[in-house]
């Protein structure tokens, strides 16, 4: 019998549990079938605003620094927000759960300053007929549309945020956790499905009807969610560590900080990711080298990126499976060492649509296996009682290198003016990445299994 799993003595049912939540195998259908739709909708929001808004701003005139330099501000603006919310999810206790009052409250601004990003250019023009507003901002003295773009970003990547961190938290809290690797198999598949439906049919319809795609995928975004989440429910949960109250806003960033970046075993981690996170900062600049340098369409291009999705929905299970069995931890760097390989291939091979096709196969493949293991091994390598907390204390790790880091891979392209390095800055980031990996499993291991849990106050 699995772990977390019981019979029930009286309907002679297998019952999976989680916390104090229980479920049927009726009611484990019910559960996958919210959080999977959740996640496909989610991840159909996050495919539309780093590709399209990054040619909306292109096609207004910005370059590369630019580009880099905006991913930047927007950093400014959200870098702060994980460990916040993490943290208080973590701790609250409401009638809703500690997961849901969040995901509610930030799910209709995230839509909503989704729809209105294509059509902030019509806006800033709007508003320079407007003479008050002419005068602060002259013709000439700012590129008003590449502003109005950004402030509309920023505002999404603040809720989106909290979304991005907190669902995350909200799944590993309601699924069984004999389930989590089954889970996050389906869950790959049915988004992969999106990766299938956004490119073949979609993107290379951002051409025309950019207004449009960003607006339905808005609504339907926000319809769906809400409805998940209502739906969803979550479980009871034991009273959070007790905080010192001693009148000093400081206190709790200094528990913070000393449980989270004091212990060795958790800034490998950290490292470990910072690395993963800086081999992806130069994907945005792929896409320019498929469209500008190789001159193919957005449409061609979404179905070169489309035929591989179909390939993973039939090897995602297997793979979640053999990744179960394995476990992630000994997988995460050899799955890395793939993934960088196969950059390098693509940086001598890529040249035309079919070896896009080719390149971009084996490209999907790879980043699917490493992203499996890094969702489950997630889970096993903080501790679960503060998983929202030690998630965000990650993500503040790596995005703070990403803060400086991004502008200067965006004034590197633009004096290289060759955006094939990319996939070698890639390969190169993902080989150190997954050597520091190999020290994250020694001391997972030397800690047996049970990460530490550290209290501060």
């Amino acid at each position: 019998m699995e772990s977390g799993v019981t019979i029930d003595p009286v309907t002679k049912q297998r019952i999976w549990t989680a916390g104090t939540l229980r479920y049927t195998k009726g009611g484990l259908i019910i559960l996958f079938f919210w959080l999977v739709w959740n996640d496909f909708f989610l991840m159909l929001m996050e495919a539309v605003k780093p590709a399209l808004t990054s040619i909306l701003m292109k096609d207004h005139g910005a370059s590369n620094t630019q580009l880099a330099f905006i991913g930047t501000i927007t950093a400014v603006f959200t870098i702060w927000i994980n460990p916040v919310v993490s943290t208080w999810s973590d701790r609250t206790r409401s009638k809703w759960g500690r997961r849901r009052p969040f995901l509610l409250l930030a799910t209709p601004p995230a839509a909503l300053f989704l729809a209105l990003i294509p059509w902030t250019p019509k806006i800033w023009n709007w508003l320079m007929t407007i003479p008050w507003f002419a005068a602060v901002f002259p013709t000439g003295s700012i590129n008003g549309a590449i502003v109005a773009i950004t402030v509309a970003a920023v505002l999404f990547g603040m809720f989106n945020s909290v979304l991005m961190a907190i669902f995350s938290y909200y799944y590993w809290d309601v699924v069984p956790e004999a389930m989590l690797g089954r889970f996050n198999a389906i869950a790959k598949i049915v988004t992969t499905i999106k990766t299938f439906v956004w490119n073949y049919w979609i993107f290379g319809l951002a051409e025309n009807y950019m207004e449009w795609i960003y607006g339905i995928i808005a609504l339907v975004f926000l319809i769906v969610y809400t409805a998940s989440v209502l739906a969803v429910k979550e479980g009871e949960y034991p009273p959070p560590d007790p905080q010192k109250k001693d009148g000093n806003w400081m206190t709790p960033i200094r528990a913070y900080v000393m449980e989270c970046y004091s212990k060795p075993y958790y800034l490998w981690v950290f490292a470990g990711f910072t690395l993963y996170q800086l081999g992806n900062t130069a994907n945005m600049f792929r896409l320019f080298h498929w469209k500008e340098t190789l001159g193919l369409d957005l449409d061609t291009i979404g179905k070169m990126q489309a035929w591989p999705a179909l390939g993973i929905v039939v090897l995602a299970y297997p793979i979640g499976a053999f990744i179960d069995r394995l476990g992630p931890m000994r997988l995460m760097a050899p799955s890395l060492i793939l993934w960088a390989g196969i950059n390098i291939l693509s940086y001598f091979f890529l040249k035309g649509a079919v070896s896009l096709l080719i390149c971009f196969s084996a490209i999907t493949l790879a980043a699917f296996i490493n992203g499996l293991c890094t969702t489950v091994l997630t889970v096993e390598v903080f501790p679960r009682e503060k998983l929202g907390q030690f998630c965000s204390a990650n993500q503040l790790a790596h995005s703070s290198i990403i803060f400086f880091a991004t502008p200067m891979i965006g004034i590197l392209f633009d004096y290289l003016n060759n955006y094939t390095y990319g996939y070698m800055l890639s390969a190169a980031f993902q080989i150190l990445a997954a050597l520091v990996f190999v020290k994250v499993y020694a001391n997972w291991r030397a800690v047996k299994h049970h990460p530490p849990v550290p209290h501060a106050g």
